[in-house]
C-alpha cells in the first residue's frame, strides 16, 4: 500500500514539475506572441518533421539491436521485435514515472523472453553507462568546435541570469529575510543530520560510480564489439540528425548547421534527463539557446522547440501503445504455434 502511494506521489510530482515548466515557458507570452508561435508551427514544412520522426524511430531500433547484442554473452537471444517493443514501452513509461522505463522494459523481456530480470537490468545499466560516457564525449567534442558559443550559453543562461536574480534579491528585504531563515534551517538541519547525510550521499555517489564502472566493464564481454560500437554510433547520430532535419522545417532555422544540432542535442538531453520526457525543460533550454546564442527570433524558436518535442512525444505515445499490444498478441500467437 505504501509503495503504491509512493508511486502515485512520484507520478503527481513529475507531472506537476512538467506542467510547472510548461507554464514557465509560456507564462510571459502575450496572446499575440502565442498566435505568432501557432502560425509558425502551422506554416512549418511537415515533411521534415515527419522525416525527423522516422529518424527517431531508427534510433530506437538501433537501441533494441544493441540491447540484444549486450544480452548475447548472458546466453539470451531475444527476438529483435521483442526488444524493440520493450524499449518503446519503456520510453512510454518514462513519461509517467522518471526512470521507470528501464525497469519496465526489463520486466517485459522477463515475461516474454524469460530473460532473468537481474540480468536484463544489468545489461541496461551497462548501456546507460556507455551512453553517459558517449554524452560526455559528444559534449567535449561540441565544446571544442563551438567553444565561444558554449561559453556564451553558460554566460547568458546561467551566470547572467544568476547575477540578475541576485541583484533583484538584494533590493527586496522581505525575500532577504525569508532567504536568511531558509538558509539557517538548512544549515541547522545539515549539522543535526550530518552523519546520516554523509552516509547517504557517499553511498549514492559510490553506487552511481560503481554502477557506471561495472556497466562499462561488462561491455568487454560483448561477442560482437564492432557491431556494438556501430549501433552506438548510429544511435547518437540519429539523435543529432533528428534535430538537424527539423531545422529545414522552418525558414528561420534552415541555415543552422549540424554542429548547432549537436549543441541542442547535448543541452536538450539535460532537460530530458531532469524531467520525464523533458516536458517543459527541453523546450525552455532549446528556446533559450536558439534565441540567445543563435539569434533566432522568438516565434520560430518556440515553434521549433515545441514541434521537435511534440513530434517525439507523438512517436513514443503511438509506438509505445502499439508495442504494448503487439507484445501480447504476437507472443501469444507464438505460444499457440509452438504448442
Amino acid at each position: 500500500m505504501k509503495k503504491k502511494a509512493f508511486n502515485v506521489i512520484k507520478i503527481l510530482f513529475f507531472l506537476g514539475l512538467g506542467l510547472l515548466l510548461v507554464w514557465l515557458a509560456l507564462r510571459d507570452k502575450t496572446a499575440k506572441q502565442i498566435d505568432d508561435i501557432v502560425v509558425s508551427i502551422k506554416q512549418a514544412n511537415y515533411m521534415w518533421l515527419f522525416l525527423s520522426v522516422l529518424i527517431s524511430g531508427l534510433s530506437h531500433y538501433f537501441r533494441a539491436v544493441r540491447w540484444k547484442i549486450l544480452l548475447e554473452p548472458l546466453h539470451h537471444k531475444p527476438k529483435t521485435s521483442n526488444t524493440f517493443f520493450a524499449v518503446m514501452v519503456g520510453y512510454l513509461a518514462n513519461f509517467a514515472i522518471h526512470r521507470i522505463g528501464e525497469v519496465t522494459r526489463c520486466g517485459l523481456l522477463t515475461k516474454y523472453e524469460k530473460v532473468p530480470f537481474t540480468e536484463g537490468f544489468g545489461s541496461v545499466i551497462a548501456e546507460r553507462a556507455f551512453d553517459f560516457v558517449c554524452l560526455i564525449l559528444i559534449f567535449f567534442m561540441t565544446f571544442a568546435i563551438e567553444f565561444e558559443k558554449i561559453k556564451g550559453i553558460a554566460n547568458d543562461l546561467i551566470f547572467s541570469t544568476v547575477a540578475h536574480k541576485w541583484d533583484a534579491l538584494m533590493q527586496n528585504q522581505i525575500l532577504l529575510i525569508i532567504l536568511g531563515v531558509f538558509l539557517f534551517v538548512i544549515v541547522a538541519g545539515f549539522f543535526y543530520f550530518r552523519k546520516k547525510i554523509k552516509q547517504l550521499v557517499s553511498g549514492k555517489i559510490r553506487g552511481f560510480a560503481m554502477g557506471i564502472w561495472e556497466g562499462l566493464l561488462s561491455i568487454k564481454n560483448v561477442k560482437k564489439p564492432f557491431m556494438f560500437i556501430l549501433q552506438t554510433v548510429l544511435i547518437w547520430l540519429m539523435y543529432i540528425l533528428q534535430v538537424y532535419v527539423c531545422f529545414f522545417a522552418f525558414p528561420e532555422t534552415a541555415h543552422l548547421s549540424f554542429v548547432v544540432a549537436m549543441v541542442i542535442t547535448v543541452f536538450g538531453s539535460i532537460g530530458i534527463i531532469a524531467v520525464p520526457g523533458g516536458t517543459g525543460a527541453y523546450q525552455i533550454i532549446v528556446i533559450q539557446i536558439l534565441m540567445t546564442v543563435y539569434s533566432i527570433s522568438e516565434a520560430p524558436a518556440n515553434a521549433f522547440a515545441w514541434s521537435v518535442w511534440a513530434s517525439q512525444f507523438i512517436l513514443i505515445l503511438s509506438l509505445g501503445l502499439i508495442s504494448l499490444v503487439l507484445l501480447a498478441v504476437l507472443n501469444k500467437e507464438d505460444k499457440v504455434i509452438s504448442s
